[in-house]
Parts: structure tokens; C-alpha cells; sequence
């Protein structure tokens, strides 16, 4: 599977949403978003769950969040956490 990174913890909004959006729509099979943020970002989960995206979200020590999407849903979204 190939990461797509995407870092917006120094980002206001709603500028992750967006450029997590657009990094959603060309989403395969073969890949997935690993984003951290600043914030639990609920809206952008939502609205890949309710597209049939499989979601996780894990805030660390520091308070980043740790947010894995993806479109396959034959994986553990756990083994892409620190990847």
C-alpha cells in the first residue's frame, strides 16, 4: 500500500479539510491518506465514512492526531498507525 502523507498540524481550517478532501477523491485500492492534525478532525471523518471509507483516528502523547483513511477495506488501518 502507498502512503499519502499529509501534514497539517501548522494548517488553519479550513484548509486541511480541503486538502484532505482532494487527496480523498483519488484514493484506490493501492492506497491511503495518513494525516496528523492539530485537532480531531470530525467533519473529514464523517464524511469518509459516510462515502464508505474506512477510518481511524488516534490522538499521541504530544495531542497530534494520527488520522488513517482508506478505500480497501480487506486491511487493518492499525498496521498503517507510524508508518
Amino acid at each position: 500500500m502507498i502512503k499519502l502523507g499529509l501534514d497539517t498540524r501548522e494548517l488553519s481550517h479550513p484548509q486541511p479539510l480541503v486538502m484532505a478532501i482532494k487527496i480523498l477523491r483519488t484514493l484506490n485500492d493501492e492506497n491511503y491518506l495518513y494525516m496528523l492534525h492539530s485537532k480531531n478532525p470530525i467533519p473529514l471523518l464523517d464524511l469518509a465514512q459516510e462515502h464508505g471509507y474506512l477510518t481511524l483516528n488516534k490522538e499521541d502523547k504530544h495531542g497530534d492526531w494520527h488520522i488513517v483513511i482508506c478505500k480497501n477495506k480487506d486491511v487493518d488501518l492499525n498496521e498503517f498507525l507510524n508508518a
